[in-house]
């Protein structure tokens, strides 16, 4: 298969031409003076010769700062050698701040590889401790929607429950004015991430209880609205830049159009009114801040049958706007591709490793068709047009997230949200576990695939899969989900049960001496995950109370088929829209979680 990885020379190369440590200590020195500037800045000013004595090294900007509208990148300067200190979005998205203000740190170090990592503060391959986000709507039980007040007063409520459990209060608004995300903060473990999901739906089912509004946790908004978009200046800059692109091509607009016919969703809704996905974002700290380890691990792991299996193990929702689906148990990739900034990618730029991406990079942000630093390392020519698919499949590389310690991830957007937090904690440990051997294998072998493609059961575990066999597995797990067949890079086909378990096998022999891993911390999640999915006695949940609260059914069983089945006892016919159906489906799911997190 081609690959497109860059090579080790070229990767070894850059680090040898600028030392890791030197690229470090120069950007602590920008972070820090940026800010300063920042806080005092009252235009669009930026003096270069200020920050190339302060940094003690020359710094420039990829474009002229005559137009100080425009998006730029700010560059440092070794040798012979460049590297990016920062970027900054045009105007257009700038929501009222000023240059220095909008610019957003790089903080991906790319001269930290396979050979110096171990001299960073990385010494060792660990386990990584794993954040996610969880997004869900809120709605009344009735089917109204919530006013701007009734969300607003749910989430300060949702803190204070959330600070009395114990967990992360942390919850934000989305892009839709009904919707919310609730943070899982980052931690190892089955036991501990199950423990922090729980916490999350205890919180949520006493802040419904108090506030009268009800959640919608599955993979797609389900029940008729019109899904109004928050008023916030981001929101509406994001929409418009959706809706521009989108207009560029004539697939994409009768793609929105069907969708809309499909779901009977007002023809006049723009592509964010039809984009209704409901996921979980997860979230894996960089050893070293390493751009190598983030595009390798992009390019492997998020494409793997590793990820098509978690996404399927979390999928169901054949629900959308009170429509059910006539063909999919879940709608949510469908939906996905109704816009051009969901396209999946090969991988994502990477501007200092690979040929032509630093052009690519600049290039897109100019353009206005990134809205963001981090979505233009999301580039996607394949209409001719370069655009942004920063709501890929596959997942996002994260540099510019804001912290002291200048955390950069990996992202994983393909997993959708689901009622059943053990196989939320068991598909982010799976995430956890399959990231260390990822890392491991990195440290030894770099961005070299020949000896992961010598180790077949590693091949098929995080092999990177051809762009049509991903796209068709991820069909084939909408259409079916967790009944769906598997297919790894290896060549092999097995259930998700014979997967998990050939994974158990592995991760045995290869995570049982590292730090923080015991067999049975192994054998929780794969355990687990073959409980759900092949149950010992044979006999799975049908309705989405056994799914939900029964002591022995929790869990197990096909979650799109249960709500298929659940919405056909409730009067509904399949295909058919029917939002009285749908809604008494959402409301029981939702009546289901309280009587299993409600405190007695």
């Amino acid at each position: 298969m081609e690959n497109p990885l860059p090579s080790n020379e070229k990767i070894v190369a850059f680090g040898q031409r600028i030392p890791w440590s030197l690229i470090e200590e120069k950007k602590a020195i920008f972070n820090q003076t940026l800010k300063e500037v920042a806080s005092q800045s009252t235009d669009d000013t930026f003096d270069l010769d200020f920050f190339s004595r302060t940094l003690g090294i020359p710094v420039s900007t990829y474009y002229s700062l005559d137009d100080t509208y425009s998006a730029n990148v700010i560059l440092g300067h070794y040798g012979d050698s460049t590297f990016i200190l920062g970027s900054v979005v045009s105007g257009r998205y700038r929501s009222g701040k000023t240059f220095s203000q909008a610019i957003v740190p790089y903080n991906f170090n790319p001269s930290v590889n396979h050979t110096n990592l171990e001299e960073t503060d990385d010494i060792g391959g660990a386990i990584r401790a794993i954040g996610a986000e969880l997004e869900l709507g809120l709605y009344h039980p009735d089917g109204a929607s919530p006013t701007e007040e009734e969300v607003l007063a749910y989430m300060n409520l949702y803190q204070t429950h959330a600070r009395r459990l114990g967990i992360t209060p942390q919850v934000d608004r989305e892009a839709c004015q009904y919707q919310i995300e609730a943070h899982v903060a980052p931690g190892i473990g089955y036991h501990r991430t199950r423990s922090a999901l729980e916490g999350i739906l205890s919180a949520l089912v006493m802040t419904s209880n108090s506030t009268g509004l009800y959640t919608a946790i599955s993979a797609a908004y389900p029940i008729k609205s019109d899904f109004h978009l928050t008023d916030d200046p981001k929101v509406h800059t994001a929409v418009d830049l959706m809706v521009e692109v989108n207009n560029l091509f004539d697939d994409y607009k009768e793609r929105l159009a069907e969708a809309k016919r499909r779901y009977h969703i007002d023809p006049n809704a723009n592509v964010v009114e039809v984009f209704r996905l409901q996921g979980c974002h997860i979230h894996l700290d960089l050893a070293g801040r390493s751009e190598a380890l983030g595009v390798f691990g992009f390019y492997t792991m998020l494409r793997s049958a590793t990820a098509v299996a978690n996404s399927a193990v979390l999928k169901g929702s054949p629900f959308v706007n009170g429509v059910c689906d006539p063909e999919l148990l879940c709608t949510r990739e469908y939906l996905r591709r109704t816009t051009v900034t969901g396209e999946t990618i090969m991988m994502p730029l990477s501007p200092h490793l690979v040929d032509g991406d630093m052009e690519r990079y600049a290039g897109l942000l100019k353009s206005e068709k990134a809205n963001a630093m981090a979505r233009a390392l999301l580039y996607s020519n394949s209409h001719g047009i370069p655009t942004s698919a920063m709501h890929s499949l596959i997942g996002r590389m994260r540099p510019d997230l804001g912290s002291n310690k200048r955390i950069c991830t990996l992202e994983s957007t393909g997993m959708p949200v689901n009622v059943s937090a053990s196989r939320q904690a068991a598909v982010l440990t799976d995430f956890e576990f399959t990231h260390a051997l990822l890392e491991n294998y990195y440290r030894k072998h770099g961005t070299d695939l020949a000896p992961m493609m010598e180790d077949k059961t590693l091949w098929a575990i995080m092999g990177p899969l051809d762009h049509e066999v991903f796209m068709a597995l991820h069909d084939e797990s909408d259409r079916l989900c967790t009944d769906m067949t598997l297919k790894t890079a290896a060549g092999t086909s097995m259930s998700l049960a014979e997967f998990y378990e050939m994974k158990r096998i592995y991760m045995h022999k290869h995570l049982s001496d590292m730090a923080h891993i015991s067999p049975r911390d192994i054998d929780e999640v794969y355990s687990s995950l073959q409980r759900m999915l092949n149950p010992p006695s044979g006999v799975s949940a049908q309705t989405v109370e056994q799914y939900i609260y029964d002591y022995k059914l929790r869990s197990t069983g096909n979650w799109g088929r249960i709500l298929i089945n659940t919405y056909q006892e409730e009067g509904g016919v399949v295909g058919e829209n029917n939002p009285e159906a749908v809604l008494r489906v959402t409301n029981r799911i939702h009546e289901a979680l309280c009587k299993r997190y409600m405190p007695q």
